[in-house]
Formats: C-alpha cells, structure tokens, sequence
C-alpha cells in the first residue's frame, strides 16, 4: 500500500464525515462507504475485505 493511496482514503473519510454532520448517516452507510473506498482505491487486502464483508453482512448490508 502506498502512503498516497492511504491519505487519499483518509481525504474520503474526511468528506464522508463532514457530509454526515449536514445529514444523518448510519453506521451501514458508513462502514458501506470505507467498503466501496477501499476496493475502488485498490486498498483492500483479501483478509480486510473478509473482515468488512463480515462486519457488513452483521448489519443487514449486501455488497
């Protein structure tokens, strides 16, 4: 992972966030968001994609 694609997902979180304080946002919606980030920046690892496929599926999320 590169330290660019790092601070670019962690400029989407910064606009998520500051987004979800003008409208209210769930944690489905959130942990959906970090999901699609990561995987359309090629951040994600074959054990982090499980990881969040899991915490998702608990929530009631398809992806």
């Amino acid at each position: 992972m590169r330290d660019r694609d790092v601070m670019n997902l962690l400029d989407q979180l910064e606009l998520y966030t500051l987004d979800a304080a003008r409208r209210e946002k769930s944690q489905e919606d959130y942990w959906l968001f970090v999901y699609k980030s990561m995987k359309s920046g090629l951040l994600m690892t074959k054990n982090m994609e499980k990881h969040l496929r899991y915490k998702l599926k608990g929530l009631g999320v398809q992806v």
